[in-house]
């Protein structure tokens, strides 16, 4: 389904990725853990279309990553960037605008579902009156996973999804992606995901 091939990206002068092959089937759940400045965040961005390879080839979907298909591409792909990047206002009001979007128009949602996610995520109601900049780092990043879960797009890119999270929900978390039938793909230094079926990524030079 994802096809890294002989992908090499310097940013600066800082070579992340050289020659770099990885291979990813449908429904596989892998975790990129090697130390930072390593290129784990890059490695999604150039899934996304954010970078540019300095060579070689990505293929998602049969598609090369390349400016004419990441609408396409971007579709099938639900992010959750590490910095939790929410649009400024109130919660409810963001995701309601999110789900008016061309591309999600299509999507079931209404505030049913949404509460029923937040309490999934041990969020009480109230969150929604409030504004993104005056909440938590651990509100921040569960409500990216509310937000992920709700546009259930087949594959996940998810960069230090847990990072900010308690022990509890971070295993809760875990054991959700262990079994859904998401293909995934998760940058992080969390130990708790080096757990089966994870296919655990320690290098990212070939």
């Amino acid at each position: 389904m994802i096809r890294f091939k002989n992908v090499s990206l310097k940013l600066g002068n800082k070579q992340l990725l050289e020659h770099y092959d990885l291979k990813i089937a449908k429904g596989d759940k892998v975790v990129i853990s090697t130390p930072s400045g390593t290129g784990k965040s890059s490695l999604l961005k150039l899934l996304l279309g954010f970078f540019e390879a300095d060579n070689g080839k990505i293929i998602f979907n049969q598609k090369e990553v390349k400016p004419e298909n990441m609408r396409f591409i971007r579709s099938q792909i639900g992010y959750l960037s590490q910095d939790i990047d929410l649009p400024n206002g109130r919660i409810e009001d963001v995701f309601n605008e999110i789900f008016q979007y061309s591309s999600n128009k299509s999507l079931p949602y209404n505030r049913e579902l949404l509460l029923e996610k937040l309490k999934l995520l041990q969020l009480s109601d109230d969150i929604l009156s409030k504004n993104t900049i005056d909440i938590s780092g651990g509100e921040r990043q569960r409500l990216g996973w509310v937000l992920i879960m709700l546009l259930n797009r087949p594959v996940w890119l998810l960069d230090e999804p847990t990072s900010a999270l308690d022990t509890s929900m971070k295993e809760f978390l875990i054991d959700f992606v262990r079994h859904s039938k998401k293909t995934v793909i998760c940058a992080s230094h969390d130990i708790e995901w080096h757990t089966e079926p994870m296919r655990i990524i320690t290098n990212l030079r070939s």
